[in-house]
């Protein structure tokens, strides 16, 4: 017969209430979200019966060279410079040539103009780079004024602001042995709003050129 001290009894049984509401609360947040999971019967994910899409899928999101650096870039992205793959910074510029804030526009627009040669509100591409994120490597929209031409809007008050979006990524441990579920905000685009309280009438230019990482 084994006999227990009393601080023995009692640090095993806190011990065991502890396990106890930790896989309690586990089954719970798993329950959660089972129950809170959309399953629609028509999507291949729930219909291919093999286990291998999920580190294709990891791997194919994660590849990078020097040109396409990024799951998400925009449909031009022959617009995009190359990169040392080797020396992502975050925050780095990666275009140029169209973001300068009161200058003139082409006068001359084709529907094959690209989209940043047309926009009102003048906007650069830069790297969104997270080494400890999948993907560690993103393209994102920088406003590169915070208004758009007077040349071009005329007395009207508009401010140039990012549209941004959230998504779904995986971020890991200071070790890169453990990694959570995440979101990251990113803006897609650089659009023109109504400023807010403001005038219409005014015919001020408020043109203020935000200063932008020139690649190296």
């Amino acid at each position: 017969m084994i006999f227990l001290s009393k601080n023995t009894f009692s640090e095993i049984y806190k011990n065991w209430i502890a396990i106890y509401f930790l896989v309690f609360n586990t089954f719970l947040l798993i329950g959660g979200r089972m129950h809170n999971e959309i399953r629609l019967s028509d999507e291949c994910y729930y219909r291919y019966t093999a286990q291998d899409h999920h580190k294709s899928f990891s791997d194919w999101l994660h590849r990078k060279n020097s040109s396409h650096y990024s799951p998400l870039v925009p449909s031009y992205s022959q617009a995009l410079l190359k990169l040392e793959v080797d020396k992502f910074k975050h925050g780095e510029q990666v275009t140029s040539g169209a973001s300068t804030c009161n200058g003139k526009h082409n006068s001359f627009i084709t529907p094959e103009t690209p989209l940043r040669e047309r926009a009102l509100c003048k906007f650069e591409y830069i790297v969104n780079y997270n080494p400890k994120r999948l993907p560690s490597t993103l393209t994102e929209a920088r406003c590169s004024c915070s208004r758009p031409s007077a040349k071009v809007i005329g007395k009207k008050v508009f401010e140039c602001e990012p549209l941004r979006y959230s998504m779904r990524v995986l971020l890991f441990d200071n070790d890169c042995q453990s990694f959570y579920e995440g979101y990251e905000t990113i803006a897609l685009a650089c659009i023109p709003v109504m400023q807010a309280s403001a005038s219409s009438n005014t015919d001020t230019d408020f043109m203020v050129p935000v200063k932008a990482d020139i690649p190296t």
